[in-house]
């Protein structure tokens, strides 16, 4: 069985480990947070290590990366970290659910496809994107890079999701809708026009409401103090 290394060490982490393991889908052999975070020697009953040590641990060619972080900061911290260790020839697996049917083509690696998803025809995932339990993406649809899709959302066919977007819970889209890229779809929303970049979108009495942000504020709107690196 292939080794993997798992980035994080929060609730996050243990809920990608408990993934793992029950579906037996790697060997992990430990997990990884930069030094600065490291708060003990173990974790799930695995020793922890600083990522700047990681070449020490982990064969490049053959062993494994995924990196365990949500949404915080609107995927930034996700992003982050994938880049940075990208960019150092690491290889990152993809965990995906022998429940979910995929019928489109998961283009990118880090991703996560939790239970009973569906992903439609043609429809391409490109990198780092995770989507939880009870999503259903339509065909010709394009996820891009770094998103976020909660529980039960709907993505119709033939729309298009920007970088590091996020979906909530039980939101929709609809047929051949565009959402740019660092948006937030808020739960339960329903998105029937195209959002332009950096707009979040949240349903307020009964209403769906699209609101313009700048860049920098848009990533300040998705905090979650446990999240960290």
């Amino acid at each position: 069985m292939k080794k993997i290394l798992i980035v994080g060490t929060n609730t996050t982490a243990s809920h990608v480990f408990s993934f793992i393991t029950m579906y037996h889908l790697y060997d992990v052999i430990g997990f990884a947070v930069d030094k600065e975070y490291r708060g003990g020697t173990s974790f799930m009953g695995l020793p922890v290590y600083n990522t700047e040590d990681i070449e020490t641990v982990l064969d490049k060619k053959n062993d494994f990366i995924f990196i365990a972080i949500l949404w915080n900061r609107l995927n930034l911290d996700r992003k982050n970290v994938y880049e940075k260790l990208k960019n150092k020839g690491f290889k990152f697996a993809n965990l995906i659910s022998p429940t979910a049917i995929i019928r489109g083509e998961i283009k990118g690696d880090n991703c996560w496809i939790h239970d009973y998803v569906v992903i439609q025809n043609n429809t391409i995932i490109k990198s780092n994107v995770l989507i939880m339990s009870y999503v259903l993406i339509g065909a010709d649809t394009i996820i891009s890079s770094n998103c976020f899709i909660g529980a039960k959302a709907l993505v119709a066919g033939g729309c298009v999701v920007g970088n590091q977007t996020f979906v909530g819970m039980n939101a929709t889209i609809f047929d051949g809708r565009t959402v740019g890229n660092k948006c937030i779809v808020g739960a339960c929303s329903a998105v029937k026009r195209n959002m332009p970049d950096f707009c979040t979108i949240k349903v307020n009495n009964d209403a769906n409401c699209i609101i313009q942000r700048t860049e920098a504020e848009i990533e300040s709107k998705l905090m979650f103090s446990k999240n960290v690196k």
